[in-house]
């Protein structure tokens, strides 16, 4: 039996993810700073979930605690899935967000690798960071998020080279998916397009292959060309695409 751990599990992507795997009949486990919702009842037991908000200092060492305390002495998948957002510039933020937000997106994701890659080698496990096209992409408004993502695409990058034959590293970049996190990041309703974002569902259906893979990926045609082209045209030419994409996206929000 597989022992799969997620991060942000309470909804979203990570709640599909444990539904996915618990159908597999894997052992899953998971930690989010709500308390355990009724929707998980047929993917984890309440014994295997923790109310934890990754986005305290202290959130690491309260992992260790909960995972030693459920006997979990090897880990056949991680999946660093909780996030945030914060939507407007930088200028508004406070420091007490940003510094939540770096430690959420950030600091919480690198932390628990280094505390849980020896149970990850006992198993050679694999690691999945859920990452966003964003992180290659100049994205206004989104601008902590964006170099949260990027660092932590960095890191991966790094570790996949260093765990070579002991974990499998990978990072899956989804584009816009229908969760509550862009409302809870701020942004106005009129921006926001569930009907034209990914399910959680799909996207944790394509998170799934990505792990039995062991390859990173993008989800879906139009970010897989979105990422590539990121990665390849010059940052000026890029820039003004960009720049060009948000005044017609405020345009029809009838903003500037």
């Amino acid at each position: 039996m597989q022992t799969v751990f997620i991060t942000g599990v309470s909804e979203g992507i990570g709640a599909a993810l444990a539904l996915h795997y618990a159908a597999q009949g894997a052992r899953v486990l998971g930690v989010s700073r709500r308390p355990r919702p009724a929707t998980l009842d047929g993917s984890l037991t309440p014994e295997d979930y923790a109310c934890i908000d990754l986005g305290e200092p202290d959130a690491p060492t309260a992992v260790q605690t909960f995972l030693q305390r459920r006997q979990v002495h090897t880990l056949d998948i991680l999946v660093h899935n909780a996030a945030a957002g914060w939507y407007g510039s930088p200028t508004q933020q406070s420091s007490a967000s940003i510094d939540q937000l770096l430690q959420l997106n950030l600091y919480a994701p690198i932390a628990l690798t280094h505390m849980l890659l020896p149970r990850l080698r006992a198993a050679h496990g694999v690691i999945a960071f859920i990452s966003s096209v964003h992180s290659a992409l100049p994205t206004p408004d989104f601008a902590l998020y964006t170099a949260t993502k990027a660092g932590v695409d960095g890191f991966a990058r790094a570790l996949r080279i260093e765990e070579r034959g002991k974990v499998d590293v990978l990072v899956v970049w989804p584009g816009p998916t229908r969760t509550s996190m862009h409302a809870k990041s701020g942004v106005p309703p009129e921006r926001i397009h569930n009907k034209h974002y990914a399910s959680p569902e799909a996207v944790a259906a394509a998170v799934a292959v990505a792990i039995q893979r062991r390859r990173s990926c993008a989800v879906g045609a139009g970010n897989t060309l979105l990422r590539w082209a990121a990665l390849r045209l010059e940052a000026p030419l890029q820039t003004m695409m960009i720049a060009w994409a948000r005044r017609r996206s405020l345009r029809k929000a009838g903003g500037e």
